[in-house]
């Protein structure tokens, strides 16, 4: 997966509005000037290794939390990225992920 700035900055707004925690706010606690904070949340900017860290810290978030952005997709987007897993998969796996669409279809 490559990296999307759009998206990881439009996850990085989502957690901290999550959080309930304003910009100002943010970045009081990780010593940081809102003007230079909010190219993170605009997508114009990324912070630093330090900064990041911070961030993660003040949010209490994961990185796998901070980057996971594949809900902000579209089906079309969706379909192709699961297509993408699915062809990689061994059949022994494919046989498996069957049976678990088939319960979920039974589900709905």
């Amino acid at each position: 997966m490559d990296f999307d700035i759009k998206k990881f900055a439009k996850r990085l707004k989502e957690i901290r509005k999550a959080k309930g925690f304003k910009q100002e706010t943010l970045c009081s606690k990780i010593n940081m000037e809102p003007s230079n904070y909010s190219p993170f949340e605009n997508g114009k900017g990324t912070p630093n290794v330090s900064k990041l860290y911070k961030i993660m810290v003040n949010l209490n978030v994961t990185p796998d939390e901070l980057f996971e952005y594949e809900h902000q997709t579209n089906e079309k987007n969706l379909d192709a990225m699961n297509l993408k897993i699915y062809h990689n998969l061994s059949f022994k796996k494919k046989k498996a992920l069957y049976k678990i669409l088939r319960s979920l279809e039974d589900l709905c």
